[in-house]
């Protein structure tokens, strides 16, 4: 016959006591065998007897004590084994039931939650039950032969589970600072006030307060980790721009479809109201709570988030600030950061962590993250305000176009129109009505001279042509520009956008030797992608005021935001160098220069290209947040061959006689000296005029030599070293 499901978790927890009522049935059938008497019974448990000291050295393997007197009385105890193994089968059936029947019970739950053993659930039981009815209080002052010890002592629950000695010393573990039941504060061990240094077996065994409603299906009044916030809000009704909205419909549905675990949910913004609610929106479209918490609580109460969002089936959310100017305080949420890394491994996901572009400064690399940017106007509202800042305009005016180009929010957008207006004017005062070019000039207006203040603008020149790299470099500056020339068809048009969980922008290190082709390669992406390219100038951004420099970057990068533009940085690793140990005010506000940038790196959705020549330079933190690195090595003989013949155009005049293999084989030159070369001996055979001869080229080479300290040999010249005589 089919057992009926429980009703609920109280009637469950009810059989289960039963269970325990057997076990003490049994242990007070032990207690009850005969024992030396204490010459006063009125003073048992209080004094010591010679009786019970001479019982103690008799008996000459007293840790199996316990268990030898169970044997004694084997015949009393055999029906109630028996019951208690009809119960503990009537028991599973009904839970089974209850599973069947779509019930969830909330002690099983919490063992397959936390993977609590058969053994551990009996020790929460136990230490649960004068939690429920105070008769038990008395039953363990009893069996503790002490009437002041009403709560069960971890040896009294380990005599009552286990069933001999070895089992009892192995069954310490439950308790170990690493045991389930200890890191996620299932249960607490509590010292007796009697006694000030307890040995472990002495010490109490509490269910924690929290455990204990939970199992009574009773909803929390307080938490002292974080606040248990029922949601109320909607991706639908959240305050947030049309894209945003479709990047959280569309997180709740990527979610709904894939595995939780080890999942984290970043979403960015200023902490205010509207961050919370997305917060809340998602959580109610999942079918949760969100239990919230502040970073700084993660060093005390860490596990038991985990512990109590799990109970509580409710989304984890910790929120956090900028990341700390100070160093120290930098080390403390680096630490906390960590545990809470740790604390997503062991929690039922997702995660969702509330703050600046600048908090939660590394994310673990196992995770899978989904990042939604919550304020910010998305591509759909910039294109409807487009739409109808340019109406009554020519037909040319491509909202679609000016809302890519452009991240303009809706007071921005007014302007430029109001630019354009004023431009189109200027232009044909009998036809003011603005074009596209009126709109795109008047943009361009609007943030360049700001950028120009810091930056070059460099005429891109370059094409692939210009390049010689191996296959596999080439390939790789390749995919970069497809990323940027196909975005919009990838994130908008195709849908990638809205599963990206950081920002959509692409940040790339040119690493390699001087001249090996890293500014002739920036210029190449810039031309392909017919960008803007700007050289960003240092010595106009490093300021010696502190947090000059920091404004200025802020500067650069809000600007170029704003338009289609490359941002190349040279010499990288004199701005984006490592952090260093801070040993006075200015290791202090270096550091804080190189932590800014890395917040407006990851920020940036437009196309970096940083450039060094000392990679191990720059701060390993910049090279994490690299979606390439395209390293540029030495030209081998091979492609110095190519670089001689690239560098003559077609119709500059050149002799016969110039002998590329024979440059490329005897002088190890990157692309930069041998373009300097080329160059030099162009100018030589002009003052002549008369064609580019190798002797010239020989000449040049020889002049590269000295700049670089080095002697022309003989052996280097070959036969070419004739030519070098009466030369200096």
């Amino acid at each position: 016959m089919d057992q009926e499901p429980y009703r609920d978790s109280i009637e469950h927890l009810r059989d289960e006591l039963l269970r325990v009522d057997l076990m003490l049935r049994r242990a007070l059938l032990i207690a009850r065998l005969p024992k030396p008497e204490s010459s006063d019974s009125e003073l048992r448990g209080l004094i010591i007897t010679e009786p019970e000291v001479d019982d103690m050295i008799r008996v000459q393997d007293y840790l199996g004590e316990w268990w030898r007197r169970e044997t004694a009385a084997k015949d009393q105890i055999a029906p109630i084994e028996k019951r208690l193994e009809e119960l503990r089968e009537n028991i599973d059936q009904r839970r089974a039931a209850t599973v069947r029947a779509g019930g969830r019970l909330t002690l099983p739950y919490l063992s397959e939650r936390f993977g609590l053993s058969p053994a551990e659930v009996d020790l929460v039981l136990i230490a649960l039950a004068p939690e429920l009815e105070v008769r038990y209080e008395t039953l363990y002052a009893y069996l503790h032969d002490d009437v002041t010890r009403k709560r069960p002592s971890l040896d009294l629950i380990l005599n009552l589970i286990c069933r001999n000695e070895r089992e009892k010393i192995f069954a310490r573990r439950l308790v170990s600072p690493g045991s389930p039941l200890m890191h996620f504060k299932i249960i607490e061990l509590i010292d007796d006030v009697h006694d000030r240094q307890p040995s472990l077996l002495r010490k109490f065994v509490k269910v924690d307060d929290a455990v204990v409603r939970y199992l009574l299906e009773q909803p929390p009044s307080v938490l002292a980790a974080g606040t248990l916030i029922t949601p109320r809000a909607t991706v639908d009704t959240i305050e947030v721009g049309a894209d945003t909205r479709l990047e959280l419909s569309n997180l709740v549905k990527g979610l709904e479809r894939s595995a939780v675990q080890n999942t984290i949910v970043r979403l960015a913004g200023p902490l205010e109201p509207r961050l919370f609610a997305a917060a809340e929106a998602l959580s109610q479209a999942l079918g949760r709570r969100l239990f919230h918490a502040e970073l700084g609580g993660i060093e005390a109460h860490g596990p038991t988030l985990v512990r109590d969002s799990a109970l509580l089936d409710a989304a984890l959310a910790i929120s956090a600030s900028d990341y700390p100017e100070d160093p120290v305080e930098a080390q403390q949420v680096a630490k906390n950061e960590a545990r809470l890394w740790k604390a997503l491994a062991e929690s039922g996901g997702p995660l969702l962590l509330l703050g600046p572009s600048t908090a939660f400064h590394s994310l673990p690399a196992e995770a899978r993250i989904w990042r939604v940017e919550i304020g910010a106007p998305g591509y759909d509202f910039r294109r409807q305000a487009w739409q109808q800042a340019v109406s009554g305009m020519t037909e040319d005016a491509d909202p679609n176009r000016l809302a890519d180009t452009f991240q303009f929010g809706s007071q921005r957008i007014v302007q430029t129109s109001n630019l354009a207006w004023s431009l189109a004017a200027l232009r044909n005062p009998s036809d003011p009505s603005p074009n596209m070019n009126d709109l795109l000039e008047a943009g361009r207006v609007l943030t360049a001279p700001h950028l120009r203040r810091f930056a070059v603008p460099v005429e891109p020149r370059f094409t692939w042509s210009d390049l010689v790299l191996p296959p596999d470099r080439m390939a790789q500056l390749k995919a970069i520009a497809s990323r940027v020339q196909f975005r919009p068809v990838v994130h908008r048009d195709w849908g990638f956008g809205d599963k990206l969980s950081r920002g959509k922008g692409l940040t790339v290190l040119f690493t390699g030797p001087p001249g090996t082709g890293k500014t002739t390669a920036a210029e190449v992406l810039a031309n392909e992608l017919a960008l803007n390219l700007f050289q960003i100038d240092l010595s106009t951004v490093v300021s010696k005021y502190i947090g000059e420099t920091e404004k200025h970057l802020s500067v650069i990068f809000q600007e170029a935001e704003m338009t289609q533009s490359l941002l190349f940085f040279d010499e990288a690793d004199s701005l984006f160098s490592k952090r260093t140990e801070v040993k006075d005010a200015h290791d202090r506000y270096a550091n804080m220069e190189v932590n800014y940038l890395l917040q407006r790196i990851e920020q940036y959705q437009g196309l970096v290209v940083l450039s060094t020549n000392m990679q191990r330079n720059v701060d390993e933190a910049f090279i994490r947040r690299m979606q390439e690195v395209v390293e540029f090595p030495f030209p081998d003989e091979n492609l110095r061959e190519q670089i001689w013949r690239l560098h003559f155009p077609e119709q500059a005049p050149r002799s016969e006689d110039i002998d590329f293999v024979f440059l490329a084989r005897q002088f190890k030159f990157p692309g930069g000296t041998i373009k300097n070369a080329v160059i030099n001996a162009a100018f030589l055979a002009a003052g002549q005029n008369r064609a580019i001869q190798m002797s010239d080229i020989i000449q040049a080479v020889k002049s590269e030599l000295q700049k670089q300290g080095k002697l022309a040999l003989k052996n280097d010249f070959g036969k070419y070293f004739e030519v070098l005589q009466g030369t200096r």
